[in-house]
């Protein structure tokens, strides 16, 4: 029997995902002190309680703005989800060439331009039995390359399509594809440090195939769905740690008393609590004057084009970047970066700016989460890679930044070509 349409996944929704990270760390980052802030992540504290509610009030807005879409229940339906026809199926796998070619273009690129800068095999054995990735050479000699980093970022949208495929086909060839993909990312995350790169490739992944089994029809896959985030928090956290102990640990072991779990614990909380804080810094010295939005328009100035002619230093007289890295250096902890996903707004725009936009945003996910969940493939291939901004909005606004755009860009080509074979007229046989 075929299931009725679908109504989403409460955690994978705009509300529900910022229900389930926001209020926790934010908790954290105001219960912890000075004292703790100065001991554990070695930055003094700078969160006010104002900033806080402000921040509070922020996180409220999205969630409203996330919730009023989704207040009419959609119409009810046979189709399964996603309801690609046969033929859209088949032109997904034939599109689905491009971003994974590319993909592959871009890390054999990568690996190239590591190569004449000098890195060797031994480096990468060193890396692998020393197990202290943060400070090896490898990641000055794999730092990203103008257009080569990129097209590595196409992983993102093969992957959302290679698990649409896989779940609606059983498809093999799509499959294999996906563990390549996985595995190159896994490679950089390890080596390089660069855990963001395994995580975009995950959460999208996770998130249409959660899409895909809430929409069958036994009800105990559904119900093992909807209480997902009780085995997926604990195995985020064990995945966290076994990356942290070669990026990190094996450095401050030495400096260290506590235990590996502590340390890992610690370190987590310290991620977000941070970056709150730093959201916090950029309010107080980095707003105002003649600063134009870059946080969360990040994407725009640093386009190709853009980028090279320095069109945001030409207009401020800022380099945003070296600004945030120098105020990092003076008032924090340059070592935790992330700006803080709730304050990019707030500095870009002021505090009732920051609201508005806030809430625009929200509403603006709200919308594509409900199309998603109706089976609309522009949100079905967009909306599992706005999930990543999602879970990780307490540390830094994603969808601004320049790394998720070509991802999106390659996404809606996808979609164009699902379109133009639905708008197409149906061929009528000619009578014999």
């Amino acid at each position: 029997m075929a299931s009725e349409q679908p109504q989403g996944v409460w955690w994978l929704s705009p509300p529900g995902a910022v229900a389930l990270v926001v209020p926790i760390t934010l908790l954290l980052a105001v219960r912890f002190d000075d004292a703790h802030f100065r001991f554990a992540w070695h930055s003094p504290k700078a969160l006010t309680s104002s900033t806080a509610a402000l921040f509070a009030a922020g996180a409220l807005l999205f969630a409203i703005g996330g919730l009023w879409p989704l207040v009419r229940r959609p119409a009810a339906s046979r189709r399964a989800w996603p309801p690609f026809s046969p033929l859209q199926l088949d032109q997904l796998r034939r599109a689905s060439n491009v971003p994974f070619l590319l993909t592959l273009a871009g890390y054999s690129a990568f690996a190239v331009s590591g190569v004449t800068r000098g890195a060797t095999l031994a480096e990468f054995l060193q890396a692998t039995t020393n197990q202290n990735n943060f400070g090896s050479p490898l990641r000055t000699q794999f730092a990203p390359v103008a257009g080569v980093t990129t097209l590595t970022q196409l992983g993102i949208a093969y992957t959302v399509v290679g698990v649409v495929l896989y779940c609606q086909e059983r498809d093999r060839r799509a499959a294999h594809r996906l563990v390549l993909v996985l595995v190159l990312a896994l490679v950089r995350t390890f080596f390089l440090a660069e855990r963001l790169a395994l995580l975009e490739l995950v959460i999208p992944a996770v998130a249409v195939a959660s899409l895909w089994a809430a929409s069958r029809s036994r009800r105990q896959g559904r119900v093992l769905v909807r209480l997902a985030p009780i085995i997926l928090v604990p195995a985020v956290i064990v995945i966290f740690s076994l990356f942290e102990y070669s990026r990190s640990w094996v450095f401050y072991s030495k400096h260290s008393q506590g235990s590996f779990a502590e340390f890992a614990t610690d370190r987590l909380a310290g991620y977000y609590t941070t970056a709150y804080n730093n959201g916090q810094l950029a309010m107080t010295y980095d707003s105002g004057g003649s600063r134009l939005p870059y946080g969360s328009v990040e994407a725009v100035w640093t386009a190709p084009v853009l980028s090279q002619l320095h069109t945001y230093e030409t207009l401020t007289g800022t380099d945003e970047p070296a600004t945030f890295e120098m105020l990092l250096a003076q008032h924090g902890n340059p070592e935790f970066n992330s700006p803080g996903g709730l304050a990019v707004p707030f500095v870009d725009y002021g505090p009732v700016g920051g609201l508005v936009f806030l809430f625009v945003a929200g509403s603006a996910l709200g919308v594509t989460y409900r199309r998603c969940c109706e089976g609309s493939s522009w949100a079905v291939l967009i909306y599992p890679v706005v999930v990543t901004g999602l879970f990780e909005l307490p540390r830094y606004l994603y969808w601004g930044q320049g790394r998720v755009a070509p991802a999106l860009v390659g996404l809606l080509a996808v979609h164009l070509r699902l379109r133009s074979v639905t708008s197409s007229p149906a061929q009528v046989p000619e009578p014999v």
